[in-house]
């Protein structure tokens, strides 16, 4: 387990110009925008606007403040809210956001198609939460949080992530949350 704070994270600006991306944990490490097989992230959206392309990639995104936003696609729109938390969708079609009342704060997880799969859950109350197989992050949208395994345990506060490699997947690995804590649980399939 590698705890991950703000130091550890990196702004940059969204692929298409129109905003900036804080970058929480990508893989490879120190990959680029292009050359990434999994990538998580989150961003603040202040305007409507057209997503970027991302060929080949699946997107997750969560909403962390605000009302929320519908995108828009080719055939569908999706309302991502307090209600309706996450949206999936392929990264290499066109995507128009639309805030509902206001600027927003997301959560996003990107995989490349031909080399992984990603699953993002969210978990809003207080009862022990196991992580799952192939947990690689774990992210605190809000409040606090103890992780016990093994004879490891690491506290969590908001904006912080835990990243995990392949030895600490042998272990059970639970999350202790405050109550009122929300946390992200990515997972990435080979």
């Amino acid at each position: 387990m590698k705890k991950l704070t703000l130091a550890d994270y990196r702004s940059m600006p969204w692929k298409n110009g129109a905003g900036t991306t804080v970058e929480i944990a990508v893989v490879p490490e120190h990959a680029g925008i292009d050359d990434f097989e999994w990538r998580v992230s989150r961003a603040s959206v202040v305007a409507d606007g057209d997503f970027s392309h991302f060929a080949g990639i699946d997107r997750s995104l969560a909403l962390l403040q605000g009302s929320g936003l519908r995108l828009r696609q080719p055939g569908a729109i999706t309302q991502v809210d307090v209600k309706n938390n996450i949206a999936i969708f392929p990264g290499d079609v066109a995507v128009h956001a639309t805030l509902i009342d206001g600027a927003i704060s997301d959560f996003n997880v990107m995989s490349r198609r031909t080399s992984c799969k990603h699953q993002l859950s969210h978990w809003t109350n207080a009862a022990p939460q196991t992580l799952p197989d192939h947990t690689v992050l774990l992210y605190c949208a809000q409040g606090r949080g103890r992780l016990v395994g093994g004879d490891a345990e690491l506290l969590m506060s908001e904006d912080e992530s835990v990243l995990f490699s392949l030895p600490d997947q042998v272990h059970t690995i639970t999350l202790h949350a405050d109550t009122g804590s929300r946390f992200y649980c990515v997972q990435i399939y080979r």
